[in-house]
């Protein structure tokens, strides 16, 4: 009886397992397509509206879901070191700051990028650079969503399986 129960156990502590990759799968879609709308965002309010980039960092703060909105607010966190420190390396360490955006190193890496031409060139070069990372984010969402679709049934049936093999190998 003992062993029965054990081996339950197993198995479900196992798919749970299974089930929390899954879950991060979608979690990570979720994140790329807001990071996605987040960056369209920026640039219609920059071209429309020519707001200040650090107006337009506070208003996404407010305006996007988790974790999105806690990369705007690391931003907006370090923008009185602006005169120290340039807002590429301020939104650099925000990116860093904010692990819980899940991104993969290229993915990092594009979002590193964004500021390079924010508040240094005219409005239609911004636009241009903002439109480029949208679309790259855009991509990204897309890669993650076909890597979720063939992926989970995979995690989740591997949870399962690792604790039907160890549960046998138990008994």
């Amino acid at each position: 009886m003992t062993k029965a129960i054990g081996a339950i156990l197993l198995i479900l502590g196992t798919s749970a397992w299974g089930l929390l990759g899954v879950t991060r799968l979608r979690r990570r879609c979720r994140i790329l397509a807001e990071l996605a709308r987040a960056l369209g965002a920026l640039r219609a309010e920059l071209v429309t509206r020519l707001e200040p980039v650090p107006q337009l960092i506070s208003l996404l703060s407010s305006r996007t879901r988790e974790p999105v909105a806690s990369l705007f607010r690391n931003v907006e966190a370090r923008l009185p070191q602006l005169g120290e420190t340039s807002f590429y390396d301020i939104w650099g360490q925000a990116v860093t700051a904010t692990p819980e955006l899940l991104l993969e190193p290229e993915e990092q890496r594009e979002l590193r990028e964004v500021p390079r031409a924010l508040g240094r060139y005219d409005v239609e070069e911004q636009r241009v650079a903002l439109e480029r990372a949208e679309r790259r984010f855009e991509e990204f969402s897309r890669r993650a969503d076909e890597k979720r679709d063939a992926d989970s049934k995979t995690r989740a049936c591997i949870g399962v399986a690792a604790g039907v093999f160890l549960a046998l190998i138990l008994i």
